[in-house]
């Protein structure tokens, strides 16, 4: 264990917030645009199935970024619960 371990959990709750809205933005592209299914040509099955393949691999990838953001914010906030309860054992023993 090195004892000269510091987390910076402002950092790490800001990078959250990033992750975040990151995730946000991935998720609700997989929206945008609708796929066009006029005129009614060859192509246009095609192009759907493409489309919804799309947007679940946006899915996914925008729920995963959101998971490492939430667990970006898990981590900081147990650095921070560490920290208090070494300051709680420190001062119990002056």
């Amino acid at each position: 264990m090195n004892p000269e371990l510091e987390a910076d959990t402002e950092a790490l709750r800001r990078a959250a917030s990033v992750w975040a809205a990151t995730g946000d933005r991935v998720t609700a592209a997989a929206d945008d645009p609708a796929p066009p299914t006029v005129p009614r040509w060859v192509t246009v099955d095609a192009a759907l199935l493409a489309a919804e393949a799309a947007r679940q691999q946006l899915m996914a990838i925008g729920a995963e970024i959101e998971e490492t953001a939430r667990r970006i914010a898990l981590v900081s906030a147990d650095y921070e619960l560490a920290d208090a309860r070494a300051v709680t054992r420190l001062r119990l023993t002056r």
